[in-house]
């Protein structure tokens, strides 16, 4: 279940984001702005279907909010994503103006 982050209207700096993930093939990730108005494209995860490594993306997003998409190109690419977790750091209590 997803904690309540407490942040109104705040600037967040989306700094990484962590996954454990099994399948075949590349994940790839994506941060978007609500309404999709921008976006920020991840370094993909290349998946293995027995791991213990929790891969750790990093990103550089500054938005009052984000969704994070993931998703695979290929039609054979497979995954089970078991957790996820959001590096965040508030930098502005709000936008100007």
């Amino acid at each position: 279940m997803a904690k309540s982050s407490g942040l109104n209207g705040e600037s967040i700096h989306f700094h990484a984001v962590r996954l454990r993930v099994n399948g075949g093939g590349n994940l790839d990730l994506t941060l978007r702005s609500l309404d999709s108005i921008r976006n920020s494209n991840l370094n993909s995860v290349v998946m293995t279907s027995k791991t213990n490594i929790e891969p750790t993306k990093l990103a550089n997003f500054i938005e009052q909010r984000a969704q994070l998409e993931f998703g695979t190109d290929a039609i054979d690419e497979v995954f089970t994503i078991s957790k996820i977790i959001i590096y965040i750091r508030p930098i502005a209590t709000g936008l100007p103006g």
